[in-house]
């Protein structure tokens, strides 16, 4: 019986000191206005910017002229959000849209592939 009280005894003495020495206090954080600015800044940097982690379709591939041509079509159907007219040896490419996952880039390949049934996505590098 005795052996079994000491064990108690500290147990229920280690829990009162636990509670009579915890501590409660409210936390307060003071950030300079312009730390925030600069979050949104890059926020609105991140969305508008094309980066190489997002999917994207090609539509064209080919000459200047041909794709300028289909560019300024593009540009004044405003079908498509995001058309991007770009030069990479030796050919011009029209691609359109900024898709992070490839479910979202699978599915308006189907309404793109209406007007150009060649087109193709693009993986990010």
């Amino acid at each position: 019986m005795i052996k079994l009280v000491k064990p108690l005894f500290i147990f229920f003495i280690s829990l009162n000191l636990t509670n009579s020495f915890s501590q409660e206090g409210n936390i307060k954080l003071n950030q300079d206005p312009k730390l925030i600015k600069l979050m949104e800044l890059k926020k609105e940097v991140n969305t508008e910017t094309f980066t190489s982690g997002q999917y994207t379709i090609q539509v064209f591939n080919g000459k200047y002229d041909e794709g300028s041509e289909l560019m300024d079509k593009l540009m004044f159907e405003k079908k498509f959000e995001d058309v991007f007219f770009s030069f990479e040896t030796p050919y011009y490419k029209i691609r359109i849209g900024k898709y992070v996952s490839k479910l979202e880039a699978i599915k308006k390949l189907k309404i793109i592939r209406r007007n150009f049934p060649s087109a193709f996505i693009l993986k990010p590098n």
